[in-house]
C-alpha cells in the first residue's frame, strides 16, 4: 500500500550502528541508548510533555549542546506515532519501517519500539532501494546524531522511491483493462501488480527492456539506473488472455499505446518468430527471440 506519513526520521541504530543488524533482522526493532535518562523518568516527561527533568538528568553528563540534542532525540524516540517513517542504511540499501508507539526497556537500560510488521529495504512493488540510485545526499546519512529529522526536498525523494512513481502508471494501466478491479482493496492492487510485474520482468529482461516492433528497440535509462519499458497483454486479462510470452510484448511507450489507441486489426500468430499487426492500415511487425 501506497505510504503517507506524517514526518520521517533517520535513526543510527547504536554507536557505530552495531545494532543494526540485530535490530533489522532478528528483533524488528528500533533502539535507542541515551541510558543516562532513565526509562521511568522518559515516560514521565512523555505524558506531562515536558522534558525539563531529562535535562536535569543529561546535565550531570553533557554540556548545553549535548544536553539539547540528546533531549531532543530522546523526545522523537518516545513522542513520535505511529505513522512516523523510521529510516536507516544497511548494506547498501535504504531500510525503513513503521513502530508501535509502545516503548520497553532492556536489560541494558536501552530503550526500544517493535517494528510494525518488519523492517523493509524494498519499494511497494518489491524492488530493492539500493542507495547508488539515491540523490547523493541521501547516499550517505550524513546524520552525526542519534536520530535525525529529513528535510523536504529528501522526504520528497523517499517517499517517490518507495512509493515507486511507476505504481500509479502500472494502476491506471490494469483498472483500463479491468474496470472491475476498481472496487478491490489496495492490497489486493498491490498484490496483484505484484504478481503481473515479476512475471513480465523477466520478459523485459530477455528482451533487454527494447521494443519489440521491429527496428524500434527503444528504451532509455530510468533515474534509479534501470532501462524503461511497458509490458503489454496482446489479449487482455478480462478476457482471459495469459500471462505467458505468447500473449506478453515488450514495448516502448509510442508502441504501446498504438495498440490501445489505434485501428488495430487481429493479431496474426507467430511465423517464423516475427508476429504481423496491422495497425492504421500499415503492416507492423513484433520480433521474438
Amino acid at each position: 500500500m501506497k505510504i503517507t506519513p506524517n514526518k520521517i526520521l533517520y535513526i543510527n541504530l547504536g554507536p557505530g550502528n552495531k545494532w543494526r543488524k540485530d535490530c533489522i533482522y532478528t528483533d524488528n526493532t528500533i533502539r535507542l541508548g541515551h541510558i543516562e535518562v532513565s526509562h521511568q523518568l522518559c515516560l514521565e516527561c512523555k505524558s506531562k510533555n515536558q522534558w525539563s527533568e531529562a535535562d536535569q538528568e543529561l546535565n550531570k553528563y553533557f554540556d548545553n549542546k549535548k544536553i539539547t540534542r540528546r533531549r531532543k532525540e530522546i523526545s522523537n524516540f518516545y513522542s513520535s506515532d505511529e505513522n512516523t517513517l523510521w529510516i536507516t542504511h544497511f548494506e547498501d540499501k535504504l531500510w525503513w519501517c513503521f513502530a508501535n508507539t509502545n516503548i520497553t526497556q532492556r536489560i541494558d537500560n536501552t530503550k526500544e519500539r517493535a517494528v510494525i510488521g518488519k523492517w523493509n529495504c524494498n519499494n511497494i512493488l518489491g524492488e530493492p532501494l539500493e542507495l547508488k540510485y539515491f540523490n547523493k545526499k541521501l547516499q550517505k546519512p550524513n546524520c552525526n546524531q542519534t536520530i535525525c529529522c529529513k528535510k523536504e526536498d529528501e522526504i520528497k525523494e523517499i517517499l517517490e522511491k518507495i512509493n515507486t512513481i511507476e505504481y500509479q502508471q502500472i494502476k491506471n494501466n490494469i483498472f483500463e483493462h479491468e474496470p472491475h478491479l476498481e472496487n478491490e482493496r489496495e492490497e489486493v492492487i498491490i498484490q496483484r501488480i505484484k504478481r503481473d510485474q515479476e512475471i513480465i520482468l523477466n520478459i523485459k529482461n530477455k528482451y533487454n527492456n527494447c521494443c519489440q516492433f521491429e527496428n524500434c528497440g527503444f528504451t532509455f535509462s530510468k533515474n534509479n539506473g534501470g532501462f524503461y519499458s511497458e509490458g503489454h497483454h496482446l489479449i487482455p486479462l478480462s478476457q482471459e488472455g495469459s500471462q505467458n510470452e505468447n500473449n506478453v510484448v515488450i514495448l516502448c511507450p509510442n508502441h504501446h499505446r498504438m495498440l490501445h489507441y489505434a485501428q488495430v486489426e487481429p493479431i496474426k500468430d507467430k511465423e517464423n518468430n516475427k508476429r504481423l499487426v496491422k495497425i492504421n492500415g500499415k503492416d507492423y511487425f513484433i520480433i521474438y527471440k
